[in-house]
């Protein structure tokens, strides 16, 4: 697999999703694919930068969690609201840690708590990995 895996679009519907190798080069795919999708979908464009950037710490979080691995990532549409998803094969869950000015990493999870309505975790149905979510606010 490589970094411009499909993009598949399920029809009549508010969802795209698509898998990504496990890598930091990643993630500028994982924030494309939000600005497509909520550009297509008519979200404000601060609303869509808020996005780009949420998908963008939990994919860099999912690509270290699981390097080389696949990932999946999935845009959908929530009661009105984006709703940004990251599947990773590891069992680890992102913490949102003490803020250390001088840390080069760490920040990620506040990030993302600081701009979303509301986020979480939860075990894949499959049994294997987690997903991490982001519900943006309308």
């Amino acid at each position: 697999m490589n970094n411009q895996e499909q993009i598949r679009q399920l029809p009549e519907s508010d969802e795209i999703r698509m898998n990504l190798l496990g890598v930091n080069s990643s993630v500028v795919f994982a924030r494309e694919l939000v600005r497509y999708a909520l550009t297509k979908w008519g979200y404000s464009r601060p609303l869509i930068d808020e996005s780009i950037l949420v998908m963008s710490e939990i994919t860099t979080n999912a690509a270290n969690a699981a390097p080389g691995h696949t990932l999946r990532i999935r845009v959908a549409v929530h009661n009105g609201a984006p709703l940004l998803e990251c599947w990773d094969p590891a069992p680890e869950v992102p913490l949102a840690t003490a803020l250390d000015l001088d840390a080069l990493s760490g920040r990620g999870m506040a990030i993302v708590a600081a701009y979303a309505k509301d986020t979480g975790v939860r075990p894949s149905a499959t049994g294997v990995g987690k997903i991490v979510w982001a519900l943006m606010p309308t």
